[in-house]
C-alpha cells in the first residue's frame, strides 16, 4: 500500500522540461493520446490499400473520432509539446499502426 502512495506521488510530482512545467503522469497520457492519433491515421492508409470497404470505414471512423480529442485540447505551447511530445508519439504511433497494419493484411 505504501509502494503504491510513492507512485502515485511520483506521478503527480510537477516537474520542468524545458519550458513546460508539468507532471510526469500527464507526459504519459498526452504521449499515448499522440501515439494512438499517429497509429490510427497510418492504419488508416494502409485499410485504404487493402481496398476493403469495411476496414477503411472502421478506419475513418475511429481516426476521425480520435481525431476531435486531440484538435479539441489546449495543449502544446511549449518547447516541450511541440518539438517532443507531439512528433515523437505520433511517429512512433503511425510506425506502429503501419507495421501492425501490413502484418494484419499481409500487403
Amino acid at each position: 500500500m505504501k509502494a503504491f502512495k510513492i507512485i502515485r506521488h511520483q506521478l503527480n510530482h510537477e516537474v520542468v522540461i524545458l519550458d513546460a512545467k508539468t507532471t510526469i503522469k500527464e507526459i504519459f497520457t498526452e504521449f499515448l493520446i499522440n501515439f494512438f492519433y499517429g497509429f490510427l491515421g497510418n492504419i488508416t492508409t494502409v485499410f485504404i490499400m487493402s481496398k476493403n470497404a469495411y476496414l477503411m470505414g472502421l478506419g475513418f471512423y475511429l481516426y476521425y473520432s480520435f481525431l476531435s480529442i486531440v484538435i479539441n485540447r489546449d495543449k502544446y505551447e511549449t518547447k516541450l509539446g511541440k518539438y517532443l511530445i507531439l512528433p515523437v508519439s505520433a511517429m512512433l504511433g503511425a510506425l506502429a499502426g503501419c507495421l501492425i497494419a501490413f502484418k494484419y493484411i499481409k500487403l
